[in-house]
């Protein structure tokens, strides 16, 4: 025994955590364009939200542009999410000053035009993108706005028609629902296909891709093909190979896209001899200790409407996933956890320093490598992975996360690279 008498905690591992402004990690995800809230939540009022342990509200003007500006007004302090949301943009509630989207201040009623024009007043605002539904804000330094990516699979020009849609991870679709921890926590999950097998299926049922269902602890390594993991143009993936009962083979692919998108293909057989992935998602901090998902969808269209019926490949209502209820008993989430039981019960912040990895964490090591050479490129003044200047280059990127079921002789033509089927 091992006696837990004068144990002590060590500090998080900050450099990858912290998403503070100055913190390494937190320098390096403002050098992206980071999704804040959805479309339709930036409504006639405005809505105050906290990213990258940064308070601002967004607003929407009246010719429907986005503003997002720093929360205290800069007359006296009053807060504008008690602002009045007007044609030429957001109203603070004290004394009437009027802040357009770029945060400069138009009107000052209790002063004259002279006076608002002399002082030349502006409220500190960051720019805004409005793509797919979501509403992103940088919150880098001024002039230094990348493009912004459009990848293949959200990407109209590449996947067809479509209809792109903008959720949150923890609304009507999504995976997990874990919110209080760490955006590390539930990031690195992506490229831990082993967790698809040891809580999705044998502890918690049948809540993951049924292709791997009857996966037990006896006869897991016997039947799982195989697992590895691969560097990407955009990041980390893992490969997945298994040979099913009837003589085909299951491959599966999900894909980190550094520093914090991700993709996941669907959870629940499609039927499909070969199915891409329908949601580009983020895992976005909120600050240290919360995390915020959201995705875009690309929706498929039926004569020019969106297909009935049709559902997001990683839908996880109670009937595909009953482990992922977001409102269960405490009883249940002890007999049945699930994502959110199992990252946020790493601590709020994960301890690295008390972690024993293993070879099957090959994944999670290989993300954090890449994170961390991503830290020291901000630090020699380059542009880290996944920065796009070329306006060109940012339309259709491609990325490499499916689904697929071989034949047999597919798969053997395959040989060893199976799992890296392109």
């Amino acid at each position: 025994m091992q006696s837990a008498y004068g144990y002590q905690t060590p500090p998080a591992a900050s450099e990858l955590t912290s998403v503070e402004p100055g913190s390494p990690m937190g320098e390096l995800l403002r050098r992206y364009w980071q999704p804040v809230c959805t479309s339709d939540e930036v409504t006639d009022l405005p809505r105050k939200e906290k990213l990258l342990c940064e308070e601002i509200v967004l607003f929407r003007d009246g010719s429907g542009q986005v503003g997002a500006l720093k929360p205290h007004c800069a007359h006296r302090g009053a807060s504008l999410e008690w602002g009045r949301v007007e044609e030429k943009g957001l109203r603070c509630c004290l004394h009437g000053w009027l802040y357009d989207t770029q945060g400069r201040c138009v009107e000052m009623p209790c002063e004259t035009d002279e006076f608002c024009t002399r002082m030349n007043v502006w409220q500190p605002a960051y720019p805004t993108h409005e793509f797919g539904g979501l509403i992103f804000v940088y919150l880098g330094p001024a002039g230094t706005e990348p493009e912004f990516p459009v990848y293949d699979i959200i990407d109209p020009d590449v996947v067809g028609e479509v209809e792109l849609r903008g959720m949150r991870l923890w609304g009507d679709y999504g995976i997990g629902y874990v919110k209080d921890c760490n955006w590390l926590q539930h990031y690195e999950n992506i490229v831990d296909p082993w967790h698809l097998i040891m809580l999705h299926q044998v502890i918690s049922g049948n809540q993951g891709h049924n292709m791997l269902d009857g996966l037990t602890h006896e006869t897991m390594a016997r039947d799982m093909a195989k697992i590895d993991f691969e560097k990407t143009p955009l990041g980390v993936r893992f490969n997945m190979a298994r040979e099913l009962p009837n003589g085909d083979y299951f491959i599966r692919h999900a894909e980190c896209i550094v520093p914090n998108a991700f993709l996941v293909p669907a959870v629940n057989d499609s039927g499909a001899r070969k199915s891409r992935a329908t949601e580009l998602s983020w895992a976005v901090p909120v600050d240290n200790e919360h995390v915020r998902g959201l995705s875009i969808v690309a929706w498929p269209l039926e004569g020019g409407v969106p297909k009935a019926g049709w559902r997001p490949g990683t839908d996880i209502s109670d009937a595909i996933r009953p482990g992922a209820a977001l409102e269960r008993s405490y009883e249940e989430r002890q007999r049945k956890p699930d994502d959110r039981e199992a990252q946020e019960g790493q601590r709020t912040i994960a301890v690295h320093a008390l972690e024993n990895l293993g070879t099957s964490d090959k994944g999670v090591v290989m993300l954090r490598r890449m994170l961390r050479e991503q830290l020291k490129r901000l630090e020699q003044g380059l542009d880290p992975l996944n920065v796009v200047r070329d306006k060109d280059a940012a339309r259709g990127i491609p990325t490499s996360t499916w689904n697929a079921v071989l034949t047999a002789s597919e798969a053997a033509a395959l040989g060893d690279n199976l799992g890296r089927l392109a």
